[in-house]
């Protein structure tokens, strides 16, 4: 009576360990292809945006672009370095608990 209650319930726990790897496993591969996909879409933008500085590069006389990028570049920097500054000052604020 026992040996087959102890039986049951062996074949119902590794029952329920193949469903619980099995929707893992689908949850993991799904997290994975939306990760790629965005990658995928991160890329293809960044070069629409190249292929766009180049046209612009191209089409304005070349002193002129030379100046456009290089306040684009200026203006990248700086807004990486200030947005670092807020995200660490926000940051210390919470553990501060204001």
């Amino acid at each position: 009576m026992l040996t087959d209650v102890r039986d049951i319930i062996i074949i119902i726990g590794i029952s329920l360990s193949f469903v619980l790897l099995l929707a893992s496993t689908i949850l993991i591969t799904s997290v994975f292809i939306k990760i790629r996909k965005l990658v995928r879409y991160i890329e293809e933008s960044l070069e629409e945006i190249t292929d766009l500085r180049k046209k612009i590069k191209n089409s304005i006389p070349k002193p002129i672009s030379s100046i456009l990028d290089g306040a684009v570049t200026v203006k990248t920097v700086i807004d990486k370095v200030f947005s670092k500054k807020k995200s660490n000052k926000k940051e210390r604020d919470d553990k501060d608990g204001k």
